[in-house]
């Protein structure tokens, strides 16, 4: 029996399948039905649709053409926008935290160990960003990141085909051997996302 502290049923069924979006389980552009959900989570399919439509209000599911959902689809000139608004965001961040707590962010957002697939790129990558966001300590900002970085998720799975490459920006981003690091690391994410916001281009 559950007490009045325990998370509901429609809450559990949100954070499994957040926890499962993390970690690269499902496959853009495949079609998701409210009973899969429900049969994958154990439970019936109202706390299964109550869970998904908690994801679509955050960007990461949208309707499937053919009936059901998938995971929302971020391309073309709706992806360039999204990278533009994530590189404002966060050159603007940098911008206003002290030179001390920037350092500090990058270190702690530093993999020791980077693992060598295309969602632990994508996690690190997230992981320093959202650290640049928590260290302004404005929870607008923290939340507005930690959103962009779940709707950029499976984009940046896609984009990782040489793991060494992908490695060496992870590395970039976070080096902090540098006269001007503030300065660094404006110039580093505004490269970040116009080398992306140029492959989109040549796409459209």
């Amino acid at each position: 029996m559950m007490s009045a502290m325990d998370p509901s049923l429609q809450e559990i069924v949100y954070r499994s399948l957040k926890e499962d979006y993390a970690a690269g389980e499902f496959s853009p552009g495949r079609r998701l039905d409210v009973q899969e959900i429900a049969d994958r989570y154990r439970s019936s399919k109202t706390p299964a649709r109550e869970a998904l439509c908690r994801l679509m209000g955050e960007g990461l599911i949208e309707p499937h053409p053919d009936g059901g959902l998938r995971l929302s689809q971020y391309s073309g000139q709706r992806l360039v926008q999204l990278y533009a608004w994530n590189m404002s965001l966060l050159i603007g961040l940098v911008h206003e935290v002290r030179l001390s707590v920037l350092k500090r962010a990058i270190e702690e957002a530093t993999p020791s160990v980077l693992h060598p697939t295309p969602v632990g790129i994508s996690r690190a990558i997230g992981s320093l960003f959202l650290s640049l966001a928590t260290a302004t300590g404005n929870e607008f900002a923290i939340l507005s990141v930690s959103n962009l970085n779940e709707r950029l998720h499976y984009v940046r799975i896609a984009e990782v085909q040489d793991f060494s490459d992908a490695e060496k920006e992870v590395r970039t981003l976070t080096n902090l051997s540098v006269t001007d690091l503030q300065k660094s690391m404006r110039r580093r994410l505004e490269t970040y996302h116009v080398r992306r916001i140029e492959r989109q281009k040549g796409h459209l």
